[in-house]
């Protein structure tokens, strides 16, 4: 004989999860790489005095322009900072001595960041330093295909939806 309680029996464990998307996971790996690979950084960087942010915010986007030099706008844009955030790293690189600020001939209100000659050395010595260190901890675990292949797929998500 079976007696009834009046209520079903509880739902097995996996019964009991919520679900989540495919994206989500995607997001969560994301942030906890990101989180992880900072953390490397932030220690790998007071290498050179100056820190792994500003290096990879500010630094590497002048290194890589045309007479180490970027309007203030396309900086933010390609430094994914805010206008006041990336006036108050450009201010502390000015006080510094890596970056100057240059006046745009085109355009009197407009002003460019542009690395000093101090600047080019701390980022170009900053850049293989943290380059050597990424290597160790990325691209040794990926094949040159995915490392280029993720490469790819987060700057086309950058791209697609920057922040702001």
């Amino acid at each position: 004989m079976t007696v009834s309680t009046g209520s079903p029996p509880p739902p097995a464990a996996a019964d009991r999860r919520i679900p989540v998307s495919p994206a989500l996971r995607l997001w969560s790996a994301t942030v906890a790489v990101h989180d992880g690979l900072a953390e490397v950084l932030a220690g790998a960087a007071g290498h050179h005095g100056t820190a792994g942010a500003d290096v990879v915010a500010v630094l590497l986007p002048l290194a890589e322009a045309d007479e180490q030099r970027l309007r203030m706008n396309e900086l933010a844009d390609r430094s994914h900072l805010t206008p006041s955030g990336l006036t108050r790293r450009i201010d502390r690189l000015v006080a510094e001595g890596l970056v100057q600020r240059v006046s745009c001939p085109a355009d009197r209100r407009g002003a460019h960041a542009q690395l000093t000659p101090s600047g080019r050395e701390v980022a170009r010595r900053s850049i293989e330093y943290l380059g050597a260190v990424l290597d160790r901890h990325v691209a040794a675990r990926l094949s040159p295909q995915e490392t280029a292949a993720l490469s790819d797929l987060l700057a086309r998500l950058s791209r697609e939806h920057p922040p702001g």
